[in-house]
């Protein structure tokens, strides 16, 4: 399965995220908890691949002139990284956001410090990655103008999904762009419900595919551990969301 499918995922995440945050029983410790050490080993991973890439483990040089260790389908290691980190980092705020609008829902705050925790681990690695596109090696080049482009889609895409429940559960500050967000729930709300089933959401999907078809077109390969979370995150959805259903299963078998 292709990377460029997981801010669809992402989408159909928020889009069942009402269901989601009314459903009774919330999602379980067992499932934050195996949720948190899938999340740990892919940030270990992350650490050793980026650890590699600043200590100088590149190997040779692209047609485009981009540095990286080159891996079977040919795809520089700096950039097949710097989409997983960004990408996979739009699906964990949409899953953080759903999370704590299902505690607010509940007045609790079971998942919270967790996923909140989650979340900032991987901000923290966005960060380090984004200093590394911007460096000396690889600020002048296109694939730093790449990566820049990537992560403004992901952050936009990321408000347009979530300020739904941003607004409904005051969760602004988890926003890329409060003010931002702000604007496209405004907006949001000037035109029809939006819903799984509305006109004006297939006109959304469409937008959002043609956003990443950039990234479709490297075909960089979703990771085992990406389908271990994901497939976390789709089980813990009611059993009426049956896009969620069909998501679960587009993802590869065994594992």
């Amino acid at each position: 399965m292709k990377l460029s499918v997981l801010p669809e995922i992402a989408a159909l995440l928020a889009a069942h995220g009402q269901s989601f945050a009314e459903q009774a029983p919330g999602v379980s410790v067992q499932v934050m908890g195996d949720y948190y050490v899938y999340s740990r080993n892919r940030f270990n991973r992350w650490m050793r691949l980026l650890d590699r890439l600043e200590t100088g483990g590149e190997a040779s040089a692209s047609a485009d002139g981009v540095r990286g260790v080159h891996i079977e389908n040919g795809i520089p290691l700096i950039r097949e990284v710097s989409e997983q980190i960004l990408i996979n980092e739009m699906l964990a705020r949409v899953w953080t956001i759903l999370l704590i609008a299902q505690d607010r829902h509940r007045s609790s705050s079971d998942s919270e410090a967790l996923a909140t925790n989650v979340l900032l681990g991987h901000q923290a690695l966005r960060r380090r990655l984004l200093g590394l596109c911007r460096s000396e090696e690889y600020g002048d080049s296109d694939f730093s103008l790449r990566v820049e482009h990537l992560r403004r889609e992901t952050e936009v895409w990321t408000d347009i999904l979530c300020c739904p429940f941003m607004k409904r559960y005051d969760l602004w500050s988890f926003a890329c762009d409060e003010e931002d967000a702000r604007d496209y729930f405004r907006q949001r709300q000037e035109r029809c419900a939006l819903d799984s089933d509305s006109a004006a959401w297939i006109a959304m999907l469409s937008g959002l595919r043609e956003s990443f078809s950039e990234v479709d077109e490297m075909a960089v390969l979703v990771a085992q551990d990406d389908v271990r979370i994901i497939r976390l995150m789709a089980s813990c959805f009611p059993a009426h969301c049956t896009e969620i259903n069909w998501l679960t299963a587009r993802l590869p078998l065994g594992v």
